[in-house]
C-alpha cells in the first residue's frame, strides 16, 4: 500500500488560452484547463463569427478551428469548417420559391480537398428541367471558383459573400434567383478503413465528376439554350392555367 502510494503523482491542472491563427488577428477564443500546453494540440473549438470580427450581421455563422501549432503556452488554431445557423436559412425560404440544396467535395489551389454545401432560392417556383439546369451551372462555377484559393482565402470568400455574389450572377443566366447561400464548408481530412476518403465511399461525388448527395435529379453536361427556353416556356404554361375547383 504504501509503494503504490508512493506511486501517486498529483499532476496540476490550468488554465491555457486559444486563440485564432494570424488570419483573424489571433483572436482569444477560449480557455482549456489542462496540465500542460501539449494537450492543447488537436483539440477543436467554436466561435461565432460576429464575436470575431464586431459585425451583428454574422451571428448567423459559426467556424469551428483547430489547434495545430503553439505559441508558448497558448494553443494557436486554424479554421476547418464554417456552417450556417438553421434558423438563418429558414427566414430566407419563402413560400412560391424553390429550395435547392447540394453537397459535393472539390479541390481548392493546394490540391486539398473540401466539402462545400451550397444552396439555391429561386424566385418562383418552377420544375425539375431548371432544377436540373441550375444543379448543373451551380457545381461547375463553385469548382471552377474554388480552385483558385487557398482555404483561408475560401472561408474570407464565403463569409464577406464574395463567392456567394459571383455564382448568382452566373446561375441568373439560367433562371431568376432570390439568393445563393454556403450552409457549410470544410475540410476532408479523415480517412475511412479501407482508405476511402470522407464522401467517395459511396460513388465519388467530387466536383470533376458534378454529383451530388443532395440531388434528386441527375447531373448532366453544360445547360444549353435551348433546354433553359425550353424549361421556362413550360414554367409560363403551367402559371396560366387555372386549377380546378372540387
Amino acid at each position: 500500500m504504501a509503494e503504490a502510494k508512493q506511486a501517486l503523482k498529483i499532476v496540476k491542472k490550468k488554465w491555457l488560452p486559444i486563440r485564432a491563427s494570424k488570419f483573424f488577428n489571433n483572436e482569444f477564443l477560449g480557455e482549456c484547463y489542462i496540465p500542460g500546453p501539449e494537450q492543447l494540440l488537436g483539440r477543436t473549438i467554436s466561435a461565432n463569427l460576429a464575436n470575431l470580427t464586431g459585425d451583428i450581421r454574422q451571428q448567423s455563422v459559426t467556424l469551428k478551428f483547430l489547434v495545430t501549432s503553439l505559441e508558448g503556452d497558448a494553443g494557436i488554431a486554424d479554421v476547418v469548417s464554417c456552417e450556417m445557423a438553421p434558423s438563418a436559412i429558414r427566414r430566407i425560404v419563402r413560400r412560391g420559391s424553390d429550395r435547392l440544396d447540394e453537397s459535393f467535395i472539390c479541390e481548392i489551389e493546394n490540391g486539398q480537398k473540401v466539402r462545400i454545401k451550397p444552396m439555391i432560392i429561386t424566385k418562383a417556383a418552377t420544375n425539375s428541367a431548371v432544377h436540373r439546369l441550375l444543379r448543373n451551372a451551380l457545381v461547375s462555377s463553385i469548382a471552377k471558383y474554388v480552385r483558385k484559393h487557398t482555404f483561408e482565402s475560401l472561408i474570407n470568400e464565403v463569409i464577406t459573400s464574395k463567392l456567394q455574389t459571383t455564382v448568382k450572377s452566373e446561375l441568373k443566366k439560367v433562371y431568376p434567383l432570390k439568393a445563393v447561400e454556403v450552409r457549410a464548408l470544410e475540410i476532408v481530412r479523415e480517412e475511412r478503413k479501407g482508405g476511402e476518403k470522407e464522401g467517395e465511399s459511396k460513388g465519388e461525388d467530387t466536383a470533376k465528376e458534378q454529383g451530388s448527395q443532395g440531388s434528386q435529379d441527375t447531373v448532366q453536361g453544360e445547360p444549353e439554350e435551348q433546354e433553359v427556353e425550353e424549361a421556362q416556356e413550360e414554367t409560363a404554361a403551367e402559371a396560366e392555367v387555372p386549377e380546378k375547383q372540387d
